[in-house]
């Protein structure tokens, strides 16, 4: 394997050498077009001809209003058009013809005046494509993250972004892999403003260059097109029973050539929880009645930076370089538990950071090399003491930590074949080292404690080979394969994964886009440690050796009417699939969650999602999803299940706006009860309201919201099984009242200087 390995790493550097190279490019003339409301126009024609009306060539503004064009004038005519614009023509000298606005017209017959709408959603090559800038601009969004949520058929759940009709979702960055994980990306684009983003592209079937699989939620930023210093600066203030806030920072300073970002964030985190457990526990046939309320506070300062340099060697070869770090210094977790059983106090204290470095390179031979490597350190001291009815005590002291290296490389080409038929293939290859301990002394009463040392090492080395075609009718078709060859410790496992897409464009208002693609999702190191974790002295936490990763297939099939309205079917099947459960002892009085492979969980159903318009006030997007869960576990302890649950939910998003300026926020959701293995999950409702005022020329912006207003968005969760009888109510201090201050600056452009004349100087 190492042999392969060596291999795989000599023919990756020697691909990056050979075509290391740039061309010699003439006088690239840039600019941007917005309208009237400062916002950019994408698709617009631009004409460059000489003084004399000569024509030289034309361009098309992108989605950031953004165009080039290739030149060796000193002085020249643009004409600029659009067919929602009044025509411009200008004049100019220098390669930076700066901003150029445009007025709107409209269209009268006969007392009828029809204006264009933007299209709500774009297929390009089979991606739902979304100008995220565009589609929240008068939303209460205050990062890339929160506008993430709001894009059509995705929904926050508990700190994750779910997709109406798939599996799992990735979020990627620019198109490429990355070895920080998801709650690490999380972070980074909370921390990133949505003025950053280019756009956002949803992919049911992810192609094998993305070296990814399954659906994904591709995040574009923008890139250096001209000269500009710009930024942002903002503040925040949480009350969620504490109170809390941070401050984050974000700047660009680019050229045609090269730009560097800075994005830097601290956030005094703090949060409460409150769980009542109600337990039945029949124990060698005797019943228990153990009731207890359990407090959770944690308490910690969290510092993101994020660095990044881009350069340009030409309009088709770039090499772009980003560090992005996450510290969070003494963090302080608590647990205090009351109850009749037992009462029992954690006191946790954790050091964790997070160092991420990326480099990606593309050239004109559509060649894309790149890697990054992570390195993530958890060091955590652990203290509890249960005192029981019974005056017996437990007590322990705990050192534990956590060491993570990941390092990945790629390498992709894309080729242009006969009748337009493109081929790509690539190779990746990932390794990771995973080494835990956890250390126990002052023990003391009768609690299982085991020292544990563990060294994983994994694998993962994966090549694809993918051909598509775009059809001059609109028509799209994708077809791939992608081979994935994985070990870790003893475990190794030869797969390949099939996917397929297809979009059909009957005409621009009946789109239909079907997708086929297959995904393995592997378990995080640590809950494959033989470890117990104890959270209090009636509740424990254990890991799964041997957990084994789950396979997921997914069919899914899209009408996209008028490009806004979109029906959707899909079907999911994942087996192995694994999420942890509880389960009440029958050797002891221990509450047990843990991860265990299940046989499957199958899902079908239908989403719809209905954006409308009432005149120039209202803006909403409904979207209704309809599904059947079933699961099933012939091994989950010694009560196996097989369970089956209907399942609806709706979304009602409402944007009022007073004015150009003022907009007020109104969003209800709703579900009807889940199933979770043994769980019984009841019916949720989350009612939020939020308002967003900008002002000063749009500079300055202030938004407040309060989020789930009557506490019901946390659902209480029964187990009626077999035996087992639990009850758990966590429906407390959900609500969330925040406030969000944000500072715009830039539009600093390079000024053309006079120059010297010196050529009657020198000999």
């Amino acid at each position: 394997m190492m042999k392969l390995n060596k291999i795989i790493i000599s023919v990756f550097f020697l691909l990056a050498l050979s075509s290391f190279q740039t061309a010699v490019l003439g006088q690239m003339i840039n600019g941007k077009v917005i309208d009237n409301k400062q916002q950019p126009i994408d698709g617009v024609t631009i004409i460059l001809q000489a003084i004399d009306s000569t024509y030289v060539g034309a361009s098309i503004s992108d989605t950031d209003g953004i165009f080039t064009l290739k030149s060796q004038l000193k002085e020249y005519r643009l004409i600029i058009q659009h067919i929602l614009y009044e025509a411009k023509q200008i004049t100019g000298k220098g390669n930076n013809i700066g901003i150029i606005q445009l007025q709107s017209k409209d269209y009268a017959l006969d007392e009828v005046v029809i204006r264009a709408e933007r299209p709500f959603v774009k297929i390009e090559n089979g991606c739902l494509g979304y100008n995220l800038a565009i589609l929240t601009q008068n939303q209460l969004v205050n990062n890339a993250y929160e506008a993430l949520a709001k894009l059509p058929g995705v929904q926050e759940d508990r700190g994750s972004l779910t997709l109406a009709g798939a599996g799992k979702l990735t979020v990627i960055l620019n198109g490429k892999p990355t070895t920080m994980d998801a709650g690490q990306l999380e972070t980074l684009l909370r921390n990133t403003s949505v003025n950053r983003v280019e756009k956002a592209e949803i992919m049911y079937s992810t192609p094998p260059e993305y070296h990814i699989r399954g659906a994904a939620i591709n995040i574009v930023l923008k890139h250096s097109n001209d000269y500009s210093f710009q930024g942002e600066v903002s503040a925040d203030y949480k009350n969620q029973y504490f109170n809390s806030g941070g401050v984050n920072g974000n700047f660009r300073l680019s050229t045609p050539k090269m730009a560097f970002d800075v994005i830097y964030g601290v956030n005094d985190v703090k949060n409460m929880e409150y769980i009542e457990l109600d337990s039945k526990h029949t124990l060698k046939d005797k019943l228990y009645c153990i009731t207890q309320n359990e407090q959770l506070r944690s308490k910690y300062w969290n510092h993101n930076l994020r660095t990044a340099f881009e350069y340009n060697f030409n309009d088709k070869s770039n090499i772009n370089i980003a560090y992005t770090g996450s510290y969070t210094p003494d963090q302080y977790n608590n647990s205090q538990t009351t109850g009749n059983y037992q009462t029992s106090n954690v006191d946790k204290y954790m050091d964790i950071q997070m160092h991420n470095i990326t480099l990606q390179y593309h050239s004109k031979f559509e060649l894309d090399l790149g890697g990054d490597y992570t390195h993530y350190t958890s060091n955590n001291n652990q203290k509890l003491c249960a005192n029981y009815q019974d005056e017996s005590q437990n007590s322990f002291s705990m050192i534990g930590g956590q060491r993570i290296d990941r390092y990945s490389i790629y390498v992709d080409q894309k080729q242009t074949l006969s009748k337009d038929w493109n081929l790509g293939y690539g190779a990746s290859y990932r390794f990771a080292k995973d080494r835990d301990f956890q250390t126990y002394n002052e023990v003391t009463g009768n609690i299982q404690t085991r020292n544990t040392y563990s060294n994983l090492k994994e694998q993962t080395t994966s090549f694809y080979i993918s051909l598509n075609k775009n059809y001059t009718t609109g028509t799209f078709l994708s077809v791939s394969a992608s081979g994935e060859y994985y070990i870790i410790g003893n475990y190794q496992k030869w797969a390949i994964y099939p996917q397929a897409s297809l979009t059909y464009l009957k005409t621009p208002k009946h789109m239909f886009q079907f997708s086929l693609s297959t995904d393995k999702t592997y378990p995080n190191y640590w809950d494959m440690q033989s470890s117990v974790s104890y959270l209090n002295g009636y509740t424990e936490l254990w890991g799964t050796t041997g957990l084994k990763p789950m396979t997921n297939y997914n069919l899914n099939g899209s009408y996209i009417w008028n490009q806004k309205y979109i029906f959707n079917l899909f079907f999911t099947h994942t087996s192995n699939y694994f999420t942890q459960a509880a389960y009440q002892s029958t050797d002891r009085l221990a509450l047990i969650y843990k991860n265990t492979n299940w046989n499957y969980m199958q899902i079908w159903g239908a989403n719809i999602i209905l954006p409308f318009k009432v005149g120039n006030w209202l803006d909403s997007r409904l979207t209704l999803v309809g599904m059947q869960m079933h699961q099933r576990c012939d091994a989950f302890f010694d009560i196996p299940f097989n369970r089956k649950k209907w399942v609806f939910s709706g979304m009602l998003e409402n944007t009022f706006k007073v004015n150009k300026n003022l907009s007020f926020e109104l969003i209800g959701n709703v579900q009807t009860p889940v199933i979770q293995g043994t769980f019984d999950i009841e019916s949720i409702f989350n009612l939020t309201t939020g308002l967003k005022w900008n002002f000063a020329n749009d500079k300055f912006s202030l938004s407040t919201r309060c989020n789930d207003i009557f506490d019901t968005g946390m659902p209480a969760t029964k187990v009626r099984f077999k035996g087992q009888n639990l009850n758990m109510n966590s429906g407390f201090y959900s609500r969330a009242f925040t406030i969000h201050f944000n500072y715009r600056f830039g539009g600093y452009k390079k000024k053309e200087i006079k120059k010297i004349d010196t050529s009657r100087f020198g000999h």
